[in-house]
């Protein structure tokens, strides 16, 4: 954001980081506490969290700077099922372009609390625990874990950042992964700068407003010059707003849901004008409208796409011999997709440029993305650049313009009145078929025509096909092999997440099953289809007396369906279109024969927005079981959400029926 004024204050400001609870004044009856008040089996709680936030004016550079100090006071029940991100703490620290353009810490301080023969003991993070991550190159992250944790112990940390960057806060998130007793957020701000809140989830915090006046000596000048133009004593009015929720239950894992966060209640500010007396105020995010022109405009954005006259040559070399359109297209998206590289970076706006991006082949996502829109503009093509928040950016608020809310940027082209969704930044996307991080509902097309609405939807069918192989015995042990095959949206996601940490992969895919697990491999045919696969023994079904009880789909039927909430409001997310397939083929053991067989099963969900069939057969000698399940939507409004739970709790009852054999 460009400085408009800098206006330098020749007196101190005012403080208002007074909190309720004070850091490091723990007492013994602190811990008297052994669960929960909100929820008696969560594992850990908050017991206060404070985030102050203040925007001011550099008194001595000149400037306005943000100041943010956070505090936190959490208290553990059970150290083994507490949530790793209660006991590791990671703190964004964001830099710009520039020397010196970053956010410095002030302060850091975090202690392990505990009471040992009836008295307090402290334990100290100290600063060689405390360990700095380069995330990317606008982004550092500084960690560390808390020390000689146990059961009832009390952690504590506070810290201040001394930030340049004031076009907006922090998300604060007043719901955690534990219950929160209480949890405040404060934004202190003087009259020239205004900003505009987002306040999300489904709680009601109390708001109290305060507003005071300083007198100040203000030298103003613009930015550019070096005389002063003006020195002025006048009143400021110092502006308060502080929100405090309370007894907030922890956030549980919603099935279908691509980021847990966006269901929280949380808090965001953002500048949305800068007001000086005798001044034209300046005006940001006022509308969707504005900031695509904005964006039209920038020089890392619109201007990019201009002239570009080296790809010329290159473009019309890669689609020669292609004659339609959609051919066109296919190949120039194929080829960049695999020629060029993905450096991890999220941005919309270009970080080398297209013209060094061609050359280096490696980019961020505006780099990549906005190089494909501009070289199948040189193929003639109807090609635009479609604006986002990413998944892990949290969901858009179509009510609150937001420059700053849109960190991302994909490639939309129409032909013939159809249109096509495409990023080049994953080496296993497909055209319709987004990576995970850009699937966030809505997204904005920008045009010199203006800012279109796009819903953001994979609409490539993806298939799971799980078969199980298996010999059952008289004694009810069970060996077989399981294998899984899949394309698509599961097979691109698969490949990220073994590319990230393969031994993870691999734990999170069998760690669930309590049997013995042998020859677990992955096989990649690289032609957009992945297997899993491995053996299994020492599965055990139920034998009384002559009779053999087992539900024929073992391991894979559905048990649980995790849509714990009574409504939500937010989308159910799956992904894309998903077709999952189990078949399961069972010996029967020598000697026994069917008695019954689980009852045939079909039904679907309101406006076929789902699909369920099942059957169980005995064919020469074998139980053959088989269940699909079809999803045609990528994403269903809040209002499939109780349909959904009734159709997958349709599901785990059909899947709970048993196969009887009776010995012959």
């Amino acid at each position: 954001m460009k400085t408009l004024i800098t206006l330098v204050a020749s007196i101190a400001t005012l403080s208002s980081f007074a909190q309720d609870v004070k850091f490091g004044k723990v007492t013994k009856q602190d811990f008297e506490k052994t669960k929960s008040t909100i929820q008696t089996d969560a594992p850990a709680e908050v017991l206060y969290a404070d985030g102050n936030y203040k925007i001011s004016f550099n008194t001595n550079q000149g400037g306005v700077e943000q100041t943010k100090k956070v505090f936190y006071r959490v208290i553990v029940f059970d150290k083994d099922k507490t949530p790793d991100d209660v006991l590791k703490i990671e703190i964004p620290l964001y830099k710009g372009n520039g020397s010196g353009n970053e956010d410095k810490i002030l302060s850091l301080k975090a202690v392990t609390y505990n009471l040992e023969n009836g008295k307090v003991v402290e334990q100290k993070v100290e600063k060689k625990d405390i360990f700095t991550e380069k995330v990317h190159r606008f982004l550092d992250k500084q960690t560390f874990s808390f020390p000689n944790v146990k059961n009832g112990s009390i952690l504590e940390y506070t810290y201040e950042i001394l930030s340049p960057f004031y076009s907006d806060t922090d998300t604060w998130y007043f719901q955690q992964s534990v219950p929160v007793v209480n949890s405040n957020f404060t934004l202190e701000s003087h009259e020239f700068l205004i900003y505009q809140h987002d306040l999300r989830g489904g709680f009601s915090p109390k708001v109290v407003r305060d507003s005071k006046q300083d007198t100040y000596t203000l030298n103003e000048f613009v930015r550019g010059r070096n005389s002063n133009t003006s020195v002025s004593e006048q009143k400021l009015s110092i502006n308060t707003v502080k929100y405090t929720l309370t007894n907030l239950p922890n956030y549980t894992r919603e099935a279908y849901v691509l980021n847990s966060r966006n269901l929280l209640a949380s808090i965001r500010f953002e500048l949305s004008s800068y007001i000086v007396p005798g001044r034209t105020t300046e005006n940001f995010s006022t509308t969707w409208e504005k900031i695509g022109k904005d964006l039209l405009d920038n020089d890392n954005f619109g201007r990019e796409l201009n002239g570009n006259g080296f790809l010329d040559e290159p473009v019309n070399a890669i689609i020669a011999g292609k004659n339609t359109p959609e051919e066109k297209m296919q190949t120039l998206f194929d080829y960049v997709r695999n020629t060029y590289t993905f450096n991890d970076y999220v941005s919309k706006y270009t970080d080398n440029g297209i013209k060094k991006t061609f050359n280096e082949k490696s980019g961020n996502s505006a780099d990549i993305n906005l190089m494909l829109i501009a070289m199948l503009r040189k193929a003639g093509l109807d090609a635009n650049p479609i604006v986002l928040s990413t998944v892990n950016n949290g969901v858009l608020n179509y009510s609150f313009p937001s420059r700053n809310k849109l960190n991302y940027v994909i490639a939309g082209v129409t032909i013939n009145k159809e249109f096509y969704l495409m990023d080049a930044t994953d080496k296993n996307s497909q055209i319709n078929l987004l990576p995970i991080r850009a699937i966030n509902d809505r997204g904005f097309m920008v045009t010199d025509k203006g800012m279109k609405e796009i819903t953001l939807r994979n609409s490539t069918m993806s298939a799971d096909k799980k078969t199980i192989t298996a010999d059952l015995k008289a004694d009810g042990n069970l060996t077989g092999i399981y294998s899984s095959v899949r394309d698509n949206y599961f097979y691109m996601s698969d490949l990220n997440d073994i590319a990230n940490d393969p031994k993870a992969f691999e734990k999170e895919y069998t760690e669930d099953y309590n049997f013995e697990i042998s020859d677990f491999k992955t096989q990649d045919n690289k032609q957009n289809l992945i297997r899993h696969q491995f053996k299994f023994n020492d599965v055990k079904v139920d034998v009384a007396g002559n009779k053999i009880l087992f539900n024929p789909f073992l391991f894979l039927a559905n048990t649980k369906h995790n849509l714990n909430l009574e409504q939500r409001n937010y989308n159910i997310e799956f992904g894309a279109p998903t077709t999952n397939t189990n078949t399961i083929k069972i010996k029967i053991p020598e000697g026994y024969k069917v008695e019954s067989l689980p009852t045939e099963k079909q039904f679907t969900m309101p406006d076929q927005a789902g699909g369920y069939a099942y059957k169980v057969i005995e064919k020469d000698g074998f139980i053959i079981a088989q269940a699909q399940k079809i999803m045609p939507y990528s994403v269903l409004p809040a209002q499939y959400y109780k349909p959904l739970k009734e159709f997958l709790t349709n599901i785990i009852n059909t899947e709970g029926q048993q196969v009887i054999l009776v010995k012959q």
